[in-house]
């Protein structure tokens, strides 16, 4: 396989990928140049319209000339502009290194998963659904919750991703686990699940915000790693602060930001009982008092 790269106005990258599209070149890849800008709720991303950006085009025979000629034509640029590489096929999937956590814990894949004590361990395959655990959020739960055994306790994840959160609960023992999330992550998180040996958990794939489903059931825990602004609407639409029980761990939030999410708790009778920060992310543990 060859990865063929140029550099091209970001305006034009979507009508050169229709025309490639059309000439079966599907393989495309390239990233939009943005401007990270904080606000209120915390990070955004601004598109620089007027920037230049590599496009990657990945096909199997370029040394042939008639190909050559048919992606120059199709570019509308002379060969010098273009680098070509040869790509090992079976390293063209993205690999993740292992993750070693607070509490002796690791995240590890699952052709490495023997190189590790079973009960200090979490396979996971993450197929590009947030939560691989590299990020601080994710890390500063998985802290939280491996640090507590649920036995007989009901859970809730927010948010699921991947589903790591949802299988250190499993780990740990928790008696039912249902997992929400606006994207069909079904498959992902089942599968995360038969990696680990535990058993499956439900999986809902729905809109909280909008309350298209709401949740009428009662949890121990519930997990919810989003954002501060979309935590703070589930909360809302969802009528989750009257859930005095319950136990809640809250993240993706900001160091500018999270103080609207403990004021909503404390409002509603509940203590900030534990809190976690790494770099600016602020993960929270609340229960009732």
């Amino acid at each position: 396989m060859y990865e063929i790269t140029v550099r091209l106005p970001t305006k034009k990258i979507d009508r050169i990928i229709t025309h490639l599209y059309q000439k079966g070149y599907y393989q495309t890849f390239y990233e939009v140049p943005l401007d990270v800008v904080t606000d209120a709720n915390g990070y955004a991303f601004v598109e620089k319209h007027n920037e230049t950006t590599e496009l990657n085009i990945y096909i199997n025979n370029y040394i042939e000339a008639k190909e050559r000629r048919n992606l120059l034509e199709l570019l509308a640029i002379d060969e010098s502009s273009l680098v070509v590489k040869e790509v090992n096929e079976r390293n063209y999937q993205q690999t993740f290194d292992d993750i070693f956590l607070e509490n002796g814990w690791v995240i590890t894949t699952p052709d490495r998963r023997n190189h590790y004590h079973i009960e200090k361990r979490i396979v996971l395959d993450s197929q590009g659904n947030f939560g691989t655990g590299y990020h601080e959020t994710t890390k500063d739960c998985l802290y939280f919750i491996l640090k507590h055994d649920f036995s007989g306790l009901s859970v809730a994840d927010i948010g699921a991703g991947s589903g790591v959160l949802s299988v250190a609960a499993a780990l740990k023992r928790a008696k039912s686990i249902d997992t929400y999330d606006i994207q069909p992550v079904e498959r992902e998180i089942l599968y995360q699940c038969e990696l680990n040996s535990v058993r499956p958990v439900n999986v809902f794939q729905s809109d909280l915000i909008k309350n298209k489903n709401r949740i009428n059931k009662k949890y121990d825990w519930i997990f919810l790693n989003i954002g501060t602004q979309e935590n703070i609407d589930i909360l809302k639409a969802q009528r989750l602060l009257d859930c005095k029980d319950t136990t809640f761990i809250l993240s993706g939030m900001l160091e500018w930001n999270y103080h609207r999410v403990e004021t909503l708790f404390k409002d509603a009778g509940f203590l900030l009982k534990e809190k976690k920060q790494s770099n600016e992310w602020v993960t929270c543990v609340f229960k009732a008092k």
